[in-house]
């Protein structure tokens, strides 16, 4: 294909999902999921697994892909190396663009970010390990919770209120994230999530799990958890100041389109950014689009407007 000729060719949208990362199969609920929105609306989406063995490359001009709507989850995904391989190509892609994945994807450049805009955020400690035969000094009281670097929808994530629960989560997340690992203190009160779709904040959740925290399981898992829209009983104040900061966190990392930061309120009101997901999850349990649909959008208005948000990186900054 011509460079010439290549954007008058290139006209479907492609839904890229799949992936190989821990995430896998949340990502491919969300691709289909999108799938079936934008056929809705009258579209011809092509779903692209982006783990099935084919150059994804090939497979995107093969296909004639001229947006790439992204429902990757994790690695490989969210992290900005799919971003880059987009704008080589000159595929416009939903989401944030190249920098802000790579930020986000990394919870310790993510705070440091955070910590120098005067975001608030838990303190932390970044370690490399090998094994747990010698645990770390750590400098920030118990309890934790403990996470590996770069995993997302809390893959290999635990909460330890002692030593020994120290180091059944630093081997919880070296079996499932690698060496790199955040120990993170940990805020005691009410999670919260602000979804933002362009910029504008979507309504704030209180997500209130059965088990101790919010893990992979009560995420994924029918009826889990409770999820309040809005916060019961929660003062507009603190409400206005976790709305605040969780912009202002999107702000400084910049991300656009469709993203979701995750805040802790503690017992005194103060909000606690935690992380923030570049993309979403778009399953039937995620968060989104249930703050979505308590704004008046349903998940096909949803899907249109994540579509209608891709563009590239060198052609944003040239507007």
């Amino acid at each position: 294909m011509s460079a010439s000729t290549s954007q008058n060719d290139r006209q479907r949208v492609g839904v890229l999902m799949g992936g190989s990362s821990p995430e896998r199969a949340v990502s491919l609920r969300s691709g289909d999921a999108l799938l079936n929105a934008l056929r809705r609306r009258g579209h011809d989406p092509l779903a692209i697994d982006t783990a099935d063995g084919r150059s994804l490359a090939a497979a995107l001009i093969d296909n004639r892909i001229g947006t790439a709507v992204l429902a990757l989850h994790g690695a490989m995904g969210e992290d900005g190396i799919i971003q880059g391989m987009l704008e080589m190509l000159g595929i416009p892609y939903t989401g944030s663009f190249v920098g802000p994945s790579a930020l986000c994807m990394n919870k310790t450049l993510a705070k440091r970010v955070f910590r120098d805009a005067g975001i608030p955020t838990p303190p932390w400690e970044e370690l490399l390990l090998e094994s747990t035969a010698t645990l770390p000094r750590l400098a920030i009281d118990p309890p934790w919770f403990v996470k590996p670097l770069n995993t997302g929808s809390s893959v290999g994530i635990s909460r330890a209120a002692d030593i020994e629960g120290l180091r059944a989560g630093l081997e919880h997340a070296l079996r499932e994230g690698g060496s790199r690992i955040l120990v993170e203190r940990a805020i005691i009160g009410r999670e919260l999530t602000l979804s933002v779709l362009d910029g504008q904040p979507l309504p704030l959740i209180e997500i209130r799990p059965e088990q101790e925290f919010y893990d992979y399981h009560a995420k994924y898992a029918a009826q889990k958890t409770q999820y309040m829209i809005p916060p019961p009983d929660l003062p507009a104040k603190a409400m206005a100041r976790a709305v605040e900061v969780g912009i202002a966190a999107g702000r400084a990392a910049g991300c656009r389109g469709l993203y979701r930061v995750d805040i802790m309120l503690d017992e005194e009101g103060n909000p606690w950014v935690l992380e923030i997901n570049t993309i979403p999850g778009l399953t039937a349990t995620s968060l989104a689009p249930k703050a979505a649909a308590a704004a008046g959008l349903s998940f096909d208005d949803l899907a249109e407007r994540i579509l209608a948000g891709a563009s590239l990186e060198s052609c944003s900054a040239n507007s």
